[in-house]
């Protein structure tokens, strides 16, 4: 099972390090805004995110989209400070979004590079579609099963990523399809040393604690470059999923 401890913690600590660091997760927010605007629309009465972290989503809301409320969620406290200087009346609710209580309905639901992290996606899209309201919008980007499969065949360790068809399904449950896409990204760096660092400074390894010895290190360096190298660089697969769901 997920450790939501071990997430908080490696997400609390890369708090300073991760906009230099997520250049994907940016990318990926902007592009779901381009998506809501095409699909939704661009006047909303209430917007609530979850899983907000240092605001990549929010900033690209605020440039793009007119809103009446704002509604932000992390599981890290921190998180508040960020979003608040973004959005200066920011209505911020602290807490993992499984557990936490949500009493407002929203014309429009999102959430950037968050949903690999939950536990039960059926319960979660549930609670959601209860906070949504009539003909409202949840627009989301999460991973896909290729994600980090360079990590995965060296190390043996990866989160539990989802086939885009399984999630599409669960999605079809609850809401209607507006838009539904997959991609696959490439990042290149000179060593597997620094593909674990990007890893380190975007959150993105709160998944199991790691002893690395001298050793293991070593044995990881030498397989990730014979494995996964292109002309004198190393490889690290993105799997992003985009989707915008209008509320049945």
């Amino acid at each position: 099972m997920l450790n939501k401890d071990l997430v908080k913690f490696r997400f609390k600590k890369s708090i300073e390090t991760y906009d230099a660091s997520a250049v994907i997760q940016k990318e990926m927010a902007q592009k779901l805004v381009d998506k809501i605007l095409l699909n939704c629309g661009k006047n909303f009465d209430k917007i609530f995110e979850f899983g907000a972290g240092t605001g990549f989503l929010s900033k690209s809301i605020l440039d793009e989209i007119t809103f009446c409320e704002y509604y932000a969620n992390d599981i890290i406290e921190e998180s508040e400070y960020c979003i608040k200087n973004i959005i200066d009346n920011v209505k911020f609710l602290a807490g993992d979004i499984e557990k936490i209580e949500i009493k407002e309905n929203f014309q429009l639901v999102i959430s950037n590079a968050v949903m690999q992290w939950i536990s039960d996606i059926d319960e979660l899209l549930l609670k959601i579609k209860t906070n949504i309201v009539n003909d409202g919008y949840f627009a989301f980007t999460t991973f896909g099963e290729q994600n980090f499969k360079e990590i995965k065949e060296t190390t043996g360790v990866s989160l539990e990523y989802l086939k885009s068809e399984t999630l599409r399904e669960k999605c079809e449950k609850y809401f209607e399809i507006v838009d539904f896409e997959e991609n696959i990204q490439t990042l290149c760096f000179d060593s597997p040393v620094d593909v674990l660092k990007h890893i380190k400074y975007s959150g993105t390894n709160g998944i199991k604690t790691q002893n690395w010895t001298p050793k293991k290190l070593r044995d990881f360096d030498e397989f990730y470059k014979k494995s996964f190298s292109i002309n004198d660089k190393v490889m690290l697969t993105y799997n992003p999923i985009y989707a915008v769901l209008k509320a049945k």
